[in-house]
């Protein structure tokens, strides 16, 4: 189905780096031949919302955030076939061309033209940008047609809002991107809602030894439960000691860093056994650099890899990640720190700024207690 007039809709519009949103009533434009419109039930709050809020990344404002999303098909546009009225979905940030040289490779992540999606605008006709292609701190969004996949009705939508980004990177990065193997040893730096995904991963893929490395108990005590085998506290002893005492004096085949901090960032090479790989999935705030020993590199033959979305195919890894979840495999309703409506939207947002969340979901659409 498709019409030729826009929806209106209430959304969190933040005008400025650094200043609250505003709950505003927008038009979001009917969906193009290739565009699908989503009621949306919950979008989780990831870090790079708040690296776009805070002013860590540049963007355009004005601009709604938000782009883990879970929701259903409220309309679709005429060459949209394969998806009808009432489906539940999982919406992520990676739109795909399909005829670039990237697309062509199978790697999605980098496509050379993603598709840009239908537009917001606000009472007075101005545009409002669609943070990361998506825009889900609103009751509805309209994306491109690449960047929706079914799920099973009976999966929470809470649950399901993780595999647009968070899960998809953590898990993503330690099975597509580190290509990790049974049997090798994996130190997983940061214990976030991406650095759980990223621990599942490791352990999906067969890995022996997962040491688990961040400051905060709770968060250490969590990983445990997720598959890591040890952890450690960097706070009060050296991660790369912590790591050898549990290996017979080795160091990790795979440092996955899975936080932003630049300390993590500048210490995780020391953590690398010889033939190891380096691989960043947490995405630090523009300017951040990292201070390498080249000599050192080559000479014990490591490797430094970056993860974009844990270089996922959304519609090969998010019905894998469905398949682990029914299956009892990869938990998710447990990373699911707590819900908000809209309107808290900057409580929620406060939360996961404290760092004592895992995943933070903004949820709508709730029936009535």
């Amino acid at each position: 189905m498709e019409t030729n007039v826009g929806t209106m809709i209430t959304a969190a519009v933040h005008w400025g780096a650094g200043e609250p949103a505003k709950l505003e009533e927008l038009t979001l434009s009917a969906p193009g031949p290739e565009e699908v419109r989503i009621a949306v039930d919950a979008c989780a709050i990831c870090h790079s919302d708040l690296m776009f809020i805070d002013g860590g990344w540049a963007t355009e404002f004005p601009v709604v955030f938000g782009h883990e999303i879970a929701g259903r098909v409220a309309e679709t546009g005429s060459s949209v076939t394969d998806l009808t009225a009432g489906t539940s979905v999982v919406v992520s940030l990676i739109a795909t061309c399909g005829q670039c040289h990237a697309c062509q490779q199978g790697h999605d992540v980098a496509c050379e033209n993603p598709p840009a999606s239908s537009s917001l605008t606000d009472a007075n006709n101005r545009t409002v940008t669609k943070g990361l292609n998506t825009g889900g701190f609103a009751e509805q969004v309209v994306v491109h047609r690449s960047q929706v996949v079914a799920v099973p009705p009976e999966m929470p939508a809470t649950s399901a809002s993780l595999l647009g980004c968070g899960v998809l990177t953590g898990v993503g990065a330690a099975r597509n991107t580190a290509n990790i193997q049974p049997g090798e040893t994996v130190a997983v730096v940061g214990c976030g809602g991406v650095g759980m995904g990223v621990i599942q991963g490791a352990q999906l893929a067969g890995a022996s030894t997962i040491v688990a490395i961040d400051p905060q108990a709770d968060k250490r005590s969590l990983a445990l439960t997720m598959g890591a085998t040890h952890t450690a506290d960097p706070l009060n002893q050296d991660p790369a000691e912590a790591i050898s005492q549990v290996t017979g004096g080795r160091l990790a085949d795979h440092v996955l860093l899975a936080t932003a901090a630049p300390a993590a960032l500048n210490s995780a090479l020391a953590l690398l056994a010889p033939m190891g790989a380096l691989t960043l999935v947490g995405m630090p705030a523009d300017g951040v650099t990292l201070t390498i020993d080249p000599s050192a590199l080559a000479g014990y033959n490591q490797r430094i890899l970056g993860s974009k979305m844990g270089t996922a195919r959304l519609n090969r890894d998010i019905p894998a990640l469905v398949a682990d979840y029914f299956a009892g495999r990869l938990k998710l309703d447990q990373l699911v720190s707590s819900t908000y409506p809209l309107e808290d939207l900057e409580q929620a947002l406060d939360e996961v700024r404290s760092g004592s969340a895992l995943r933070t979901v903004i949820v709508f659409n709730q029936p009535e207690a």
